[in-house]
């Protein structure tokens, strides 16, 4: 076993992993994982990067132990308890305003992790912005050292506020919405300084935030993702922010997922829930962007044959694998983890002949990179040409004219 296997980032990637396997054991279980690496380089073969030995790994006894501790052990157990009890307590101090001016829309979720909510809020920016409000946008701070106003309009920008400690979510949500987005870990403090700051606004979006009970809200979607709510407990123990008995009903229940299969699955799991209905989200596609815009179609047809380097540090980073891969595309992944940037500053620097010859053997190695969207934002030099893979989607056609119905303070359905 090498030191490397033993780095404090991998470990924490791998536990990460390994944390999700025991919340959602059945998604687990059932979904194939990508060949993949925390940190740089393919898990075997030649070329670049480091070469794993075979063998006993005391991280990984390590990891197995911390995640029993967590998810099973009375110990665990009793932590999310306390966590169902605290929760339940801080949502009857939940505000709903109807009439609140402006309204404050909070898009959030059930689960820790991701499930959608940024991508579903730049659908809802744009559409309502076309529609002529002036929004403005609350982001957490997770992820980033920087609370406030943020300001990244174009590439470089973005680049130079994650150099900065601005989250990653909030540097793209700025680059594509075109609207002030207020980052803050109290998103209360974060509204008062939104509305002391922008004038005459429509609406407020609330890109997470649901569990945010200080927060007053005139308007809540709650978004479900295909794992569902994993083994129902709460975290550490489950996935769960919160306890499903109980909850309030939120406005407007949304699967981020288009599979048949996966929707049945949401059925079953959800069939509990307070809201009226699930509905499902409406045609999403990806575009790729480098010098131009194609779809994935267009995407894996040009790169066909290629060695591509893949990175993605986002909640899920398997599910974005496995699209690459069903799109015919044979990529080494690297996962450095949600809002974190992947280890690739040797390979960026004008350097020693030490740092000269990863850049040659990365290009022996590997014709291009595929990230994120999110992860975009945190690279502006590459040792490769590199495609950026977006997720775009369609917010539902009711639920934006529910929503300007309610910023233009007219009555709703």
């Amino acid at each position: 076993m090498s030191a490397l296997d033993l780095s404090p980032k991998k470990i924490e990637v791998r536990f990460e992993q390994a944390l999700l396997a025991a919340w959602y054991p059945h998604e687990c279980s059932s979904t194939s994982r990508p060949r993949h690496n925390a940190g740089f380089g393919p898990r075997h073969g030649a070329g670049f990067g480091p070469r794993h030995d075979a063998g006993f790994d005391l991280s990984n006894l390590v990891i197995a132990v911390l995640v029993w501790l967590l998810t099973r052990s009375w110990l665990g157990l009793l932590a999310a308890r306390v966590v169902a009890a605290v929760a339940s307590k801080r949502r009857k101090r939940r505000i709903i305003n109807r009439g609140q001016r402006p309204p404050v829309i909070v898009v959030g979720n059930l689960v820790a992790g991701g499930s959608g909510k940024t991508p579903l809020v730049i659908a809802l920016a744009r559409d309502l912005s076309k529609r002529g409000l002036k929004l403005a946008i609350l982001c957490s701070a997770y992820g980033g050292k920087r609370e406030g106003l943020l300001d990244a309009a174009g590439k470089t920008a973005a680049c130079e506020a994650w150099r900065a400690g601005w989250p990653d979510e909030a540097i793209l949500l700025a680059m594509q919405c075109a609207c002030p987005v207020i980052v803050g870990r109290d998103r209360r403090a974060a509204l008062a300084l939104c509305l002391s700051t922008q004038a005459s606004l429509d609406m407020i979006l609330s890109d997470d935030g649901l569990q945010h009970q200080r927060l007053e809200r005139a308007f809540e979607i709650v978004l479900i993702d295909k794992r569902g709510f994993g083994n129902r407990k709460c975290l550490p123990a489950g996935p769960l922010r919160e306890p499903l008995d109980d909850r309030p009903a939120s406005d407007w229940a949304l699967a981020t997922t288009e599979q048949d299969g996966a929707i049945t699955s949401l059925a079953r799991c959800t069939y509990r829930l307070p809201e009226a209905s699930l509905q499902v989200m409406a045609h999403r596609d990806w575009l790729a962007r480098s010098d131009q815009a194609m779809n994935l179609a267009q995407f894996a047809s040009h790169l066909e044959g290629k060695k591509l380097l893949g990175i993605a540090g986002i909640a899920q980073p398997e599910t974005f694998a496995a699209l690459m891969a069903a799109s015919g595309l044979h990529v080494e992944w690297i996962f450095p983890g949600d809002h974190r940037a992947a280890d690739l500053g040797a390979l960026v620097k004008t350097a020693p002949a030490a740092t000269q010859d990863l850049i040659e053997s990365l290009h022996n190695a590997k014709d291009a990179i595929v990230m994120t969207a999110k992860d975009a934002v945190k690279y502006d030099k590459l040792p490769l040409p590199a495609f950026v893979v977006v997720q775009t989607l369609c917010a539902p056609e009711p639920l934006c004219l529910e929503l300007e119905r309610i910023a233009r303070g007219q009555p709703t359905a």
